[in-house]
């Protein structure tokens, strides 16, 4: 940006704000779970701070410590924090993290009540909103009432400005009673988005499709402009309206896979801001879903989410190994 951008931030990440509860193990072997901060869309706005950009982030914590701990984290890694309001009552949402052989994670999500559910439109900083160059939110504030309406009065004042949306899916199927319910979210979000993240699975959820072509088809839409379809280790697959990319994944040796996603998508971001998305290449596609796909591999390597989402150092030094 210069100075004479009416941009302040190149991506407002609204959504929910979490404490993950890692497992780990004391000394004398007894299991204990350590807090570290998380929630996948301030896990892209430090992800996107980190990759040297501004980045704002738009929710609610609870008090006390856990609550601290997710705006000082946010602070740290560069991301303006004057958008997150602070509840008196209702407490920071928890997701206690079962971790896996492979690397791979479970989450239990405690979030009913919590402090997120309850932001409300007039806590809403609308002059971060229309000062960002990219809106970047998820389904699952879509699941409460009052952070909804927040969501898409924001996408609302985003689109007024100028800006592009971006989405996350994100389900969480373990929080929804109801599948039907939880697929409206996802389905809501993907209509209103410039910029698309799906995973294999929710994209065969939203689609009925297991081949990823035959879902990006029918998941398109007039005003999508960039579509991309994440295999875990098997890489991504990128679609324009006239283009289609297929990245492999990078071999890593895997800690856990908590915010790989969200480091995707912050590097898919960074790739794509200031681009004309009509104009890219295949080749341009490649790369910029590469770079992303590299970022995951190198959040795969780490534990935890927030504090440690990739620098393009990092990245880098990924893609020449490579």
């Amino acid at each position: 940006m210069n100075e004479l951008s009416p941009y302040r931030f190149d991506v407002a990440a609204f959504g929910e704000l979490v404490i993950d509860l890692l497992p780990t193990r004391s000394g004398a072997g007894e299991r204990l779970y350590v807090a570290k901060p998380g929630g996948a869309p301030g896990n892209v706005a430090a992800g996107i701070a980190r990759l040297g950009m501004k980045a704002a982030m738009l929710s609610k914590v609870g008090p006390g410590a856990f609550g601290e701990l997710l705006i000082e984290t946010l602070c740290h890694t560069g991301v303006d924090t004057s958008g997150i309001r602070c509840s008196k009552s209702a407490p920071t949402a928890l997701a206690v993290v079962s971790a896996h052989a492979t690397g791979d994670t479970d989450f239990v999500l405690y979030r009913d009540g919590a402090a997120d559910t309850t932001f409300k439109a007039a806590e809403l900083d609308l002059g971060i909103v229309r000062t960002s160059r990219v809106l970047h939110v998820g389904s699952l504030s879509l699941a409460a009432p009052p952070s909804a309406e927040v969501q898409r009065l924001a996408i609302s004042e985003a689109r007024q400005a100028g800006a592009l949306i971006s989405a996350d899916v994100n389900f969480r199927p373990s929080l929804w009673a109801d599948r039907e319910a939880m697929l409206a979210t996802g389905r809501e979000a993907v209509a209103n988005a410039d910029i698309v993240k799906v995973s294999e699975d929710e994209l065969r959820a939203l689609t009925g499709e297991s081949e990823v072509t035959d879902g990006a088809r029918l998941l398109w839409h007039g005003r999508l402009q960039v579509l991309a379809v994440t295999r875990g280790a098997m890489g991504a697959e990128l679609f324009t309206a006239t283009h289609h990319a297929r990245i492999a994944g990078f071999r890593v040796t895997v800690v856990d896979t908590v915010g790989c996603g969200d480091a995707y998508m912050a590097a898919l971001l960074a790739g794509l801001l200031g681009r004309d998305h009509a104009a890219l290449t295949e080749g341009d596609l490649f790369r910029i879903g590469r770079a992303a796909c590299a970022a995951g591999a190198v959040m795969a390597g780490t534990a935890g989410a927030m504090e440690a989402m990739p620098r393009r150092p990092e990245i880098e030094a990924l893609l020449r190994s490579a």
